[in-house]
């Protein structure tokens, strides 16, 4: 479950930098309505950590590495092991 969060936040990171680098401020408006809308500017160097940050997090999951017991399944297979019980990536 943990990878999954941590891909949807490597692609929500790229997407906001690219977004970053394409416009240069954006008007957020309240929510009820009620105030004045504020304008965000991101400073220069913003949309560009916002996707290094983002393709480190989406390499890291495409390595593969980590899991929730520790240990990888597939290495015991990769080392010609046999794997022991019914379902050994459980």
């Amino acid at each position: 479950m943990w990878k999954s969060v941590f891909l949807a936040m490597g692609i929500f990171a790229c997407v906001v930098g690219a977004e970053m680098l394409v416009i240069d401020s954006a008007l957020v408006l309240p929510v009820d309505g009620a105030g004045p809308a504020r304008e965000v500017t991101a400073p220069d160097w913003c949309p560009w950590v916002m996707i290094s940050a983002g393709a480190v997090t989406l390499l890291h999951f495409g390595t593969g590495s980590g899991s929730a017991s520790g240990s990888s399944g597939s290495q015991g297979m990769a080392l010609g092991k046999q794997p022991s019980g019914k379902f050994p990536h459980l």
